[in-house]
């Protein structure tokens, strides 16, 4: 069942990641959901891998979590004594893999649903597995369409919100600014910070639904798997927004930490049937310097396809006692 017709507070919360540090990094989301909760906000959306960190390196399988490990016990907690629906993201590591994990806990504090990360993104795809499924949790809200970072950049996630019927999209981020470079020109940067800012009205105004993008803030350093030359030394640029179904832009945050809390309509009547058509791979037109993602994420899929290291790595955290 979908939700009825009405309004519905949610908030986003914009914050920096350490990377590796999970404990850190819940302790520092806690006051941040606790503001959000304290405005009225009955869902909270946290950024994609807010307790694990983003670099593209081996170094990331090191905050990897067993399914029960600290940032599931947190959002249960979290959500259950603040009494509101609470989600964010997680590297989550099961039998012999790494999953990009969005979770959603309830006020009851159980868990109401999780979606994996289906394509990894550019050098992610060395390190994590991509997981194909509905990208829908359902709760007393309503059908929570999730929307994973670049996932919301490929042309099937537009219809498979649309096909499902979602009543509001979730878009959880971990989108650093590219570092200008002879690969990624400064126009190609600027054209991808456009988009990225625009991304949130571009799916509201497409599906008919309110959409809420949540991205990190700070510095970002990490290398590139095979080109040790293109050291990224670049910034999380934020743009955390809600929009309405109507695609108004109720709040938006630029690259400061902060808590955004809005009202939006949930409407089944002002949802879409039929979506725009794709460009092709792209849900938009992106930079063409974008085109260049699909020969990393090959590398990368066959890297982490062949990679014991991965695969030892992974086993012993998942037979973790948490």
């Amino acid at each position: 069942m979908g939700a009825e017709a009405g309004t519905l507070r949610v908030g986003a919360v914009q914050m920096e990641s350490a990377n590796g540090d999970v404990e850190g990094n819940l302790r520092r989301a806690t006051p941040l959901v606790e503001e959000s909760a304290a405005r009225g906000s009955r869902l909270v959306v946290l950024p994609e891998f807010m307790p694990t960190g983003y670099i593209y390196a081996r170094e990331i399988w090191d905050a990897a979590e067993p399914r029960e490990g600290p940032t599931l016990r947190w959002l249960r907690e979290t959500s259950r004594r603040l009494g509101i629906w609470l989600g964010t993201s997680y590297l989550e590591a099961e039998g012999e893999d790494f999953y990009n994990s969005f979770v959603v806990t309830g006020p009851d504090g159980e868990e109401s649903g999780r979606v994996r990360k289906q394509t990894p993104a550019f050098a992610e795809a060395f390190f994590t597995r991509g997981e194909p499924g509905p990208h829908v949790i359902h709760t007393g809200l309503g059908r929570l369409g999730v929307g994973i970072c670049y996932e919301n950049q490929l042309s099937y996630l537009p219809k498979l919100m649309c096909s499902q019927g979602v009543d509001l999209l979730l878009m959880p981020h971990s989108a650093p600014s590219p570092m200008p470079n002879p690969l990624f020109p400064r126009r190609a940067v600027e054209e991808y910070n456009r988009r990225l800012k625009e991304l949130a009205p571009f799916y509201a105004r497409a599906l008919g639904v309110p959409a809420v993008m949540v991205n990190k803030c700070g510095p970002w350093v990490s290398p590139i798997p095979g080109l040790p030359f293109l050291t990224q030394r670049s910034s999380f640029p934020g743009y955390t927004c809600i929009v309405d179904s109507d695609g108004s832009v109720k709040a938006q945050l630029e690259g400061e930490e902060g808590v955004i809390v809005e009202d939006v309509v949930i409407d089944p009547s002002r949802r879409k049937e039929t979506v725009p058509p794709p460009r092709g791979r792209w849900a938009f037109p992106v930079p063409r310097a974008m085109n260049q993602f699909r020969l990393i994420e090959a590398a990368g899929r066959m890297y982490y396809a062949l990679s014991r290291e991965r695969r030892r790595r992974a086993r012993r955290i998942t037979n973790t006692t948490a």
